[in-house]
């Protein structure tokens, strides 16, 4: 049996130490890793424990290496506030090519376009409920963006003209979350829920007449301020691909600690900062870089987890897949947008920072029921029939892929038999190097 949560307040007390920092790979201590969430951290930076493979540290890459940063102005598209119901996205103003002096990017657009080299219009709306073709930015000089450097941009997303939770709409930031409201959170450099930034950086030969992947990258919990440049949590060998480093505010996603964890704030959270930040974020990209929107994928870390199993409830239709390490399934969320969303989650058998679960009881401070949960909910939405699982990779042993599921749509779940949070190696393996691969060899949209 496993052993039951923390309680609320130890799990604040323990959330730097050990779901904000890099665990050591087993039993023991959390290490802080060798490098954090700077300007371009190389590697991994947590010491690999009892012989296991590399711990990831939660404020800092995964594997790999990163590049430094440059500042540069955002431009693109306005999106606009808009009130009523939840729904879609199209609630903005046309794509425009402006450019903002102060480095902030206002983001503004409606979906379904026609691209911009004559390749036909995009599709939000395909026999499989994902969007789909090429984006409006193809075929535009790669304007705020560089290769081998992330530049860090200034985004603003509006306050909601008018709503009532749960009934905002997704392209601003609810009541409850605008400066000076009950959850708002504000950053030692001002950066705030309607005012926020994020990170980008362009794959090797980058051509604008080529629609290209795009991985968005969410870490854990960080004691750094933002701005956090760089690439977020990265599963390590992500090449050919638009890359973009979500970022936070005070430490936190709010769907992965900050308000969205506590109990006396939790039922606003079905209407998040995280999602309108998210969808500014994804349409700026796509407005000044060519993205083949059949391809964008998340990846998330603890509180980039958290992150990941909600956007990809909430924007499935976004997201071909998703990656996650730790997290779980919050129980005051986003309504799901029914998009069926690719999945490969790494967990801890015994993480009692985000337990697996599913708990007899709701945790009041995780607003979950656990991490497996998150995993059930994904089958469900996917139309996964049964829970029969088969070996995923022999490189992988951990691993099991639920035979029931659409060949389209697979989910791998893979629980790691140790104690440590938020970590990917076990018994000399790092099953993050699983997670690139299996986004990239999804088969075509049915």
């Amino acid at each position: 049996m496993r052993p039951t949560y923390l309680s609320h307040w130890l799990f604040w007390a323990a959330l730097v130490v050990a779901a904000c920092s890099a665990s050591q790979n087993g039993p023991g201590p959390a290490q802080n890793g060798a490098s954090g969430a700077g300007a371009g951290g190389a590697g991994s930076g947590a010491t690999p424990g009892s012989g296991s493979g590399s711990a990831v540290g939660s404020g800092s890459m995964a594997t790999g290496s990163s590049s430094g940063f440059v500042d540069e102005p955002a431009s693109g598209v306005t999106r606009g506030a808009a009130s009523g119901s939840v729904g879609g996205d199209a609630a903005g103003g046309a794509v425009s090519d402006a450019s903002s002096s102060d480095a902030t990017a206002v983001m503004t657009t409606s979906d379904g376009g026609a691209s911009a080299d004559g390749a036909g219009p995009a599709s939000d709306g395909g026999a499989s409920g994902h969007r789909t073709g090429k984006s409006a930015g193809c075929g535009l000089p790669p304007s705020g963006a560089v290769v081998a450097k992330f530049t860090n941009h200034r985004i603003s997303i509006p306050p909601c003209a008018v709503c009532t939770i749960p009934n905002c709409p997704q392209n601003c930031i609810a009541p409850p979350f605008v400066p000076g409201a009950v959850s708002a959170q504000t950053a030692p450099n001002g950066e705030n829920f309607v005012n926020r930034d994020f990170a980008i950086e362009l794959p090797a030969d980058y051509d604008p007449t080529v629609a290209y992947p795009v991985y968005y990258g969410a870490d854990g919990c960080s004691a750094a301020p933002p701005p956090e440049h760089g690439p977020g949590f990265t599963p390590g060998g992500v090449t050919g691909a638009i890359q973009v480093g979500l970022q936070q505010i005070n430490g936190c996603f709010a769907d992965g600690g900050v308000q969205c964890a506590s109990v006396q704030n939790v039922a606003q959270c079905v209407n998040s900062p995280e999602l309108p930040y998210f969808l500014a974020v994804r349409d700026w990209v796509e407005a000044n870089f060519c993205v083949d929107r059949s391809k964008e994928f998340l990846g998330g870390l603890s509180s980039g987890a958290w992150l990941a199993y909600t956007l990809g409830c909430a924007t499935g239709d976004s997201l071909r897949g998703f990656v996650s390490v730790a997290g779980g399934k919050r129980e005051h969320r986003w309504p799901c947008d029914g998009a069926a969303v690719a999945a490969l989650m790494v967990a801890s058998e015994f993480d009692t920072t985000n337990p697996v679960g599913p708990l007899a009881m709701l945790d009041t401070g995780l607003d979950s029921y656990g991490s497996a949960p998150a995993r059930d909910d994904v089958l469900a939405r996917n139309g996964c029939v049964g829970t029969a699982t088969a070996p995923f990779d022999p490189k992988f042993p951990v691993c099991l892929k639920y035979t029931g599921c659409p060949e389209a749509y697979p989910v791998v779940w893979c629980e790691l038999p140790i104690p440590s949070h938020a970590v990917t190696g076990y018994n000399n393996v790092n099953y993050a190097s699983a997670m690139w691969p299996f986004l990239t060899g999804l088969p075509p949209l049915p």
